[in-house]
Parts: structure tokens; C-alpha cells; sequence
């Protein structure tokens, strides 16, 4: 086993044991460097900016410089997010009946109600804050929700809106930077190799053969540079994210009860074969409404071993860069999780409605996923 992977599967279990002794901190360490680095790397491009705009005012040809220098502070700039590209928003005047679904499930766990959106190939399911009012937005992966049995969709509904309450270092715009700006950094620095477009004139050949080297060996020794600060960076962001994960686990479980939420989990464990069964009763034809029975048989075929299925996951899983703790993991913990009740409950008769209003997105995400 690498040092890399050792180190991941300490980090990872010791984890996983203090959020089951009930030993977890929303305040650690590793947040309070995120901050600290958030603000030096905000300095930096503050930097940037008032360096650009001195050599704008110094000379004219201080300009072409100051200009270059302050479209770097731009590309470093923190990002405000936006709705994934391919989403479809869904409104509430047609689908009321899922948005008064959303807005009771974020009261439930004291999450503010977004703005929906659906997406038609993605087996997954994100909630975050986009623009600069940060306005909140739910993406539902139309394959996962409607392969979910009714209770483990409000165990979805209830991680995605846990991820507004559970103190996420990732998600606020005051560490942006240490997430996005080294990496941009690095980006930049990736060297240039041959254009199909290079000519073999005199300057070309100067071009080609001497000063881009030149060029890439400088890159090459700054992102060496960087390599430590912005892997340290990256490991302690996403450890940060596992931690998140977790507490918005203990969310789902309060609102939709401990049974489903592990089910809903399980369903990640075997996602692999869920998914290609998914895609199978797409190419086949099959109502989307009884794709849920799919994802009921394929759990209780996998019963008999799923403990086995869950260790193989989470050493699949485990790794410094991992943006999730292992799915396996993530079942147990909430197995342990004291309570059973939900605050929560989604009736058929709702769940029908819901699916009545989603029908035309399901169409078309069905469609899209036999032509996969």
C-alpha cells in the first residue's frame, strides 16, 4: 500500500469513528486554514489588481502589462457558481405539488427552499448557492430519482437540502479561493506543446524550438512550486467535505427516517449495477414508474452480502482526493444513527402527483438514456 493510500485510509476511518463516537466538530483546524489561505490567496489577487492598474497609469506601454496583470487577478477570481449548463429549471407553476415537497422538507431541517432544477442523464444529485445574492438551487439527476423507492427520494431531498445547514467550509465565498485559485494557477502553467499550425520559417523555428522550451521549463518549476500548497489544500478541502457529507447524512436521517436514508445509501453502494439495470429498462421500454421496483429487486438480490459490497466500496472509494467518504461507510453510520421516525413522509398518492408532474422530463430523460 502507497503512503498516499495509508494516509487516505487513516484519514478516512478516523473520520468515520469520531462521527461515531459522536465526537464531530463543525470548527476544526483544517477549516481554520482554509480560511487563512482563502484570505492570503484574496490578497493575492487584491495585489493583482492594484499592480495592474499602477502600470496602467505609469506609461503607455505599462499598459499592455497592467492590463495582463489584471486579466490574471480576473481568471483568479473566486467563482460565484452557476446551474449546471444542461439543468432544466423546473417552476413552481408546473410542478406545484414538488415544490411545496421542497419547501416542507427544507422547513423540516431549516434549510432555505431553492430553486429546482432537473437534469436528464445524471444518476446523482446536487444542491448548492449560485450567483452573487447566492441564491440557492436544488439539480435532481432524473435516473436516481425515479429508480428511488418514494421514502429514499426524501432521503435525497433531505442530504441535498442538509448541505445548507451542515457548515460546509467548501460553499461559502470565503474560501473559495483555496478550492478554486491555485488550481486555475496550475491550468495556466500546463505546457504548450507542438501546434499543427507551427511554420518552419526563421521565427517559426525560434518559436518552436527555443523560446517555447524556455517557456514551458519556467512553468514547469512554478507549478512545481505549487505542487505542495495546492495538494495540501485540496486534501484538506475535501476532508472537509467528507466531514460535510456525513452531517448532511444525519439530516436525511432526522427527516426521512434512519431505514430509508440507508436505503437511499445502498442504492450509491451498487450504483454501478443500478445503473446499467436503469439504462437496460430505459432501452427496453419500460415505465418509469416501475423503476423503482428495479432498484427494490436489485437491493434484495444483494442483500445476502451486502456487508461484503460495502467494504468492497469503500476501499474502492477511499482516497485523499476522494470528494465523498466511501458509500459503505456512509450506510453504517447512519445504521448507528439513534431514531427511526420520519419528519418527513412521502405518501403514493403524492409521489404519484409528483411523477404526473415531472412526466415530460422523465420522457425525455428516458429517451436520453437509450440512446446512451
Amino acid at each position: 500500500m502507497t503512503f498516499g493510500r495509508r494516509l487516505a485510509h487513516r484519514h478516512t476511518f478516523a473520520t468515520f469513528d469520531a462521527f461515531g463516537r459522536g465526537a464531530d466538530r463543525t470548527t476544526t483546524a483544517g477549516a481554520g486554514v482554509l480560511v487563512f489561505s482563502s484570505l492570503l490567496l484574496y490578497g493575492l489577487i487584491l495585489a493583482l489588481v492594484v499592480t495592474g492598474i499602477w502600470l496602467c497609469m505609469i506609461s503607455v506601454p505599462g499598459v499592455v502589462v497592467g492590463l495582463l496583470v489584471i486579466g490574471l487577478a480576473v481568471l483568479l477570481r473566486p467563482r460565484l457558481g452557476r446551474a449546471p449548463k444542461y439543468a432544466t429549471e423546473v417552476v413552481e407553476k408546473d410542478a406545484p405539488q414538488l415544490h411545496a415537497l421542497v419547501r416542507e422538507a427544507a422547513a423540516a431541517v431549516g434549510a432555505p427552499s431553492p430553486r429546482i432544477y432537473v437534469e436528464g442523464d445524471s444518476f446523482g444529485a446536487e444542491a448548492g448557492e449560485v450567483g452573487l445574492r447566492r441564491r440557492p438551487i436544488l439539480v435532481l439527476g432524473l435516473p436516481l430519482w425515479n429508480a428511488l423507492p418514494r421514502q429514499a427520494r426524501m432521503a435525497l431531498l433531505g442530504h441535498e437540502l442538509g448541505h445548507f445547514v451542515n457548515g460546509d467550509p467548501r460553499r461559502g465565498l470565503l474560501v473559495q479561493p483555496s478550492w478554486t485559485t491555485l488550481a486555475e494557477l496550475d491550468r495556466l502553467l500546463q505546457p504548450e506543446s507542438r501546434q499543427d499550425g507551427d511554420v518552419w520559417t526563421e521565427e517559426g523555428f525560434l518559436v518552436v524550438w527555443i523560446v517555447r522550451p524556455l517557456l514551458n521549463l519556467v512553468k514547469a518549476v512554478l507549478r512545481g512550486l505549487l505542487w505542495a500548497p495546492r495538494t495540501a489544500l485540496a486534501v484538506l478541502v475535501l476532508r472537509e467535505g467528507q466531514r460535510a457529507e456525513y452531517r448532511a447524512d444525519r439530516v436525511a436521517a432526522r427527516m426521512a427516517g434512519r431505514a430509508a436514508t440507508a436505503e437511499l445509501l445502498d442504492t450509491l453502494v451498487v450504483m454501478d449495477s443500478l445503473a446499467m439495470l436503469i439504462m437496460r429498462d430505459a432501452r427496453a421500454g419500460r415505465p418509469v414508474a416501475e423503476w423503482p421496483e428495479t432498484t427494490r429487486q436489485l437491493l434484495a438480490e444483494v442483500r445476502p452480502q451486502l456487508a461484503a459490497r460495502r467494504d468492497a466500496a469503500t476501499e474502492r472509494e477511499i482516497s485523499l482526493f476522494a470528494t465523498h467518504p466511501p458509500s459503505g461507510l456512509r450506510a453504517r453510520l447512519v445504521e448507528a444513527t439513534a431514531g427511526e421516525s420520519a419528519a418527513v413522509v412521502l405518501d403514493s398518492a403524492r409521489n404519484e402527483r409528483i411523477d404526473a408532474e415531472l412526466a415530460r422530463h422523465s420522457a425525455s430523460s428516458a429517451r436520453t438514456l437509450k440512446a446512451l
